[in-house]
């Protein structure tokens, strides 16, 4: 049979196939610009509602500039655009969506004549700023500095233990490889696909060391599917990271390490300790490396997670849902203000830190590792960084100089403010709008007491919803004064401690700054497995948002202490049973009845428990089958009052 034949055994009337209509041809674009279609579809159809007739289609078939100018207008008074650049993709994409609606092509001189009205009118009178955004980019040395802070230093409440280390992994990852933080972590623009880097793009070996044969070390390959323009397509880079042991805080290794045993990820069955991994895992003389596998079960489930709260209102690791960019540049905020950075910045700032070191590569490599398709995209990522003064002076270049005035550093200063005063926690509580917005729903209230007696009584009613509503903008104005408060403080500052002391023990062992060449093996090979035994016990010391500033946590946690027994009537049955919280949180004692009661509330404990549930009081296996049943039972035997 002639190869050149089609599959298809039927022969088809070609003549009667090219007069039937035309098929619906699919969209070739990414998930990112169809999202971005879709937006602009959802405004104009809010603003077509301000039109005669409210007709999307018609208006889109009679399109004109001054449509256009309209819908433009009304974008601009209704959202806060800032940059005349980042307009102007709006419009791109605003013409990519007249042509998918239409199925046509633009009009070539409407569309020259809507460039020059963005650039020119709508520039000048919504005053849109002509420059771009600029953020110093990070070194070795911020990057230490950051990395020892989040980790033994800052202040900053993470829902879980988990969550601070995988912003300390992020940062980490970008700046070994100067991969996008969407390779890492679910990007924006391609939201509910939950894909990340997952378990089956990373591979684990234990290696011969090519120097000193005798030697064993851990390797890790990495697989970047997910670069900008090449999701899932194409070869994907692999990356290759090696053990760090001048500062295991630095290790990429070690946390990967930590991630599988926390998912118990590992496929051997002997591997359940950190030491296992090397008591287990030896290369053969024949072989050069041995692979660590992975379980089957894990492969599509993503390393960097995101935290939810479970049935019963406590934090938690989410078993397969991937961490969010949104989620882990709101972190990065909140850290670099924390750590002191003039400028919080953004992640790519450890990816243009990343960039600036790969300058003495050649185009084509650059372009490889960088993700870039054209190398002029390179120079938006890096500064200037050469002495051109020394070099037209003809002396030599002062590299240390350029090299503290090219980064983040320069204008670091650990003592910047971290939060508001009293006082201007009471002059917001004095703003002349908050106390108005105060004013009415304390009248509202009244009124509602007066008419029913009790606000819950009022369920329902046009006053009860007045009054919710009022009590949502007190907060949100509340909230809103507060950080321009603080941003101007901070702002002003450059212009003119609750830590558990195992974070600092961590610290301490991880960021040693050593020349592991100088130091033994079983040296190094026992700081790794120690260090990793102590992350793993963190886990088991997280605080509550509401106690991270209540309890004193001077000291480490003994094993008396772990030994948690009921001797107040004040503490939290339900935090008693919990074993991953703090001791100190577990027993913590409220002031008050209502206090403990308004806490155990939070737990979202449901009316019936079908399957039973134990009494979460250490050492009482008493089962319990509903929330009346519980609350009798904690008590008539444990004397705490819910």
């Amino acid at each position: 049979m002639d190869k050149r034949q089609g599959k298809v055994s039927s022969k088809i009337d070609w003549n009667q196939f090219v007069q039937e209509p035309d098929i619906e041809v699919k969209s070739s674009f990414a998930a990112t610009t169809q999202q971005n279609i879709i937006l602009v579809h959802r405004n104009f159809e809010r603003f077509v509602h301000n039109l005669k007739p409210q007709e999307y289609k018609y208006w889109l078939q009679n399109i004109n500039l001054r449509v256009i100018e309209g819908f433009f207008r009304w974008y601009l008074e209704n959202h806060a655009v800032v940059h005349q650049s980042g307009f102007l993709v709006f419009a791109r994409y605003f013409r990519m969506y007249w042509c998918e609606e239409m199925g046509q092509i633009f009009d070539y001189d409407l569309r020259r004549r809507m460039t020059m009205l963005v650039c020119t009118t709508l520039t000048d009178e919504y005053e849109l700023e002509l420059g771009g955004k600029t953020q110093p980019s990070m070194n070795i040395d911020d990057l230490l500095y950051t990395t020892h802070h989040l980790v033994g230093i800052t202040n900053v409440w993470f829902p879980t233990v988990r969550c601070r280390q995988q912003h300390s992994t992020l940062r980490k990852m970008m700046t070994s490889t100067s991969a996008r933080p969407g390779t890492l972590v679910e990007s924006s623009g391609y939201m509910r696909q939950n894909d990340a880097l997952l378990w089956k793009d990373i591979e684990l070996y234990m290696v011969k060391h090519p120097e000193h044969p005798t030697c064993k070390v851990l390797l890790m390959r990495v697989k970047h599917r997910l670069n900008k323009g090449r999701r899932n397509r194409g070869v994907a880079p692999v990356y290759t990271y090696t053990e760090r042991n001048d500062n295991l805080g630095l290790c990429v290794i070690q946390d990967i390490l930590e991630y599988a045993f926390l998912d118990n990820a590992f496929a051997s069955q002997h591997i359940k300790s950190p030491r296992d991994i090397w008591l287990y895992t030896d290369v053969p003389g024949h072989r050069q490396s041995t692979p660590i596998h992975f379980k089957d079960s894990v492969r599509n489930i993503p390393i960097l997670r995101r935290a939810v709260k479970d049935s019963e209102g406590n934090w938690m690791t989410h078993p397969t849902k991937a961490l969010t960019y949104a989620r882990a540049q709101e972190d990065e905020i909140r850290t670099s203000r924390s750590a002191g950075f003039k400028e919080p910045g953004s992640l790519y700032k450890y990816r243009k830190g990343a960039a600036a070191n790969l300058r003495h590569l050649d185009e084509h490599s650059r372009n490889q590792v960088m993700g870039h398709r054209r190398g002029g995209a390179f120079a938006y990522y890096v500064q200037i960084r050469d002495d051109t003064q020394s070099a037209f002076m003809e002396t030599p270049a002062r590299d240390a100089l350029l090299k503290l005035s090219s980064n983040a550093s320069l204008t670091r200063d650990a003592s910047a403010p971290q939060e508001l005063s009293k006082q201007e926690k009471i002059n917001i509580e004095l703003n002349p709008e908050l106390k108005d917005l105060r004013q009415k729903c304390a009248e509202l209230r009244r009124d509602i007491i007066s008419k029913y007696h009790q606000i819950q009584k009022a369920k329902g009613s046009e006053q009860f919803q007045q009054l919710k509503h009022l009590q949502r903008q007190v907060r949100a104005t509340r909230k809103r004064l507060s950080t321009q408060t603080m941003k101007a403080r901070y702002t002003e500052f450059f212009h003119n401690n609750q830590v558990i002391p195992e974070r600092t023990t961590i610290a301490q062992l991880e960021f040693k700054n050593r020349n592991a060449d100088t130091v033994d093996d079983t040296e190094l090979l026992e700081d790794r497995i120690k260090s990793l035994e102590l992350r793993l016990q963190l886990h088991q010391l997280e605080i509550p948002k509401q106690l991270h500033t209540r309890i004193s946590i001077d000291t480490t946690v003994s094993a008396e202490l772990q030994a948690v027994a009921v001797t107040a009537s004040l503490m939290c049955p339900v935090c008693l049973g919990r074993t991953s919280l703090h001791p100190r949180a577990r027993t913590y004692q409220y002031a008050r009845k209502d206090t403990l009661q308004k806490h155990f509330a939070t737990h979202n404990l449901s009316r019936s428990f079908f399957s039973g549930r134990s009494c979460d009081i250490p050492d009482c296996n008493k089962s319990l089958h509903s929330l009346t049943q519980y609350k009798h039972h904690q008590a008539t035997e444990h004397g705490i009052e819910l």
